[in-house]
């Protein structure tokens, strides 16, 4: 009789030991929604998701909500409905994405943010750049640059959409900084939205209110490509061993703002680790539903990079923008 019993245990021990191994050996599938494929953040943040996958053995979709927020909505909905294990979100509204983050909450789908917030909804877990700081390095490199000139030094901030968290903490940061310094002055702020296609008209209209502007902000790198041919159309595009060189900074590191930071154009970078977010939160994920590891934080705030011509040599490597502008050199 015991050892019938010892028996029908012993099985009922290997079926649940097989089934674990089962569950665990499931694969994965997870679905990632970024903003669009206009930034170069973006184009290599998905680049290195989908090796990060490859590399742990998970399924992944990408898709692209084309800085629509009622697409990339729709794009959770089917997420959901596809019976993905999780859900990776890059926002483009981090109010307009709270409905989408409670839908996944009802049916027991985790959602992680990486780069912008969800302001509702239970997020398992939210990575991004420390903003606020990164704008605040940006101005502290400037007033450094001017130190001994008694100013005013004349700004113009390429503002991005307010209601973008990532970005309005950069303006905000950066903001905060040129109050602490009386030589800096802000004298344009227009709006830009999230549309890298108005740069130019607002970088003509700034310069043709304001002429002696010394200084631009850029909270997003992708809008330099305009803000460089306005310049070039005004005649103000000089390298910056020249008296008129006007100072440009920004957030991202992306490979533009490197290249134009080597031929001598672009000086002050604040560089994001963007392009490991989603990958970071594959990881994440992976260690939860394979090892039943959670997060030691709920949100993690990484620091920027500041880029400059003195330290480019020796902080290269590290720089994603870097990694892509040599890739792409060489396949020219």
């Amino acid at each position: 009789m015991r050892k019938g019993l010892g028996l029908v245990l012993s099985v009922l021990v290997l079926l649940c030991f097989v089934g674990g191994m089962a569950f665990a050996q499931k694969e994965l599938h997870f679905g990632v929604t970024i903003p669009g494929l206009f930034s170069p953040a973006f184009v290599e943040m998905k680049r290195q998701a989908e090796i990060k996958a490859q590399e742990l053995g998970v399924k992944l979709t990408v898709v692209s909500a084309e800085n629509d927020i009622d697409r990339q909505f729709e794009q959770v909905r089917d997420f959901i409905a596809a019976g993905v294990d999780g859900i990776i979100i890059t926002t483009i509204d981090s109010f307009g994405i709270v409905k989408a983050v409670e839908e996944a909450n009802k049916a027991g789908v985790p959602v992680i943010t990486v780069d912008r917030k969800s302001f509702g909804g239970e997020v398992f877990y939210h990575e991004e750049t420390d903003n606020f700081n990164a704008g605040r390095l940006c101005a502290v490199w400037v007033a450094q640059h001017f130190k001994d000139d008694p100013g005013p030094i004349e700004i113009y901030i390429e503002r991005l959409d307010p209601s973008v968290d990532s970005v309005e903490d950069r303006y905000q940061g950066f903001m905060f900084e040129v109050s602490q310094w009386p030589n800096l002055k802000v004298v344009a702020a227009p709006n830009l939205g999230m549309d890298v296609g108005k740069a130019f008209d607002a970088t003509i209209n700034a310069f043709q209110a304001n002429p002696n502007i010394k200084v631009i902000f850029l909270p997003g790198e992708p809008w330099l490509s305009g803000t460089i041919s306005a310049l070039k159309q005004l005649g103000k595009w000089f390298p910056y061993n020249d008296p008129n060189h006007v100072v440009m900074v920004g957030v991202d590191g992306d490979q533009f703002a490197v290249e134009n930071m080597i031929e001598g154009y672009y000086d002050f970078s604040a560089v994001q680790a963007i392009d490991r977010f989603v990958a970071n939160a594959i990881e994440v994920f992976v260690q939860y539903f394979r090892e039943g590891k959670t997060p030691p934080v709920k949100e993690r705030y990484v620091p920027v990079l500041g880029l400059n011509r003195d330290n480019l040599d020796f902080i290269k490597d590290r720089v994603w923008g870097y990694r892509v502008y040599m890739e792409q050199k060489g396949q020219q």
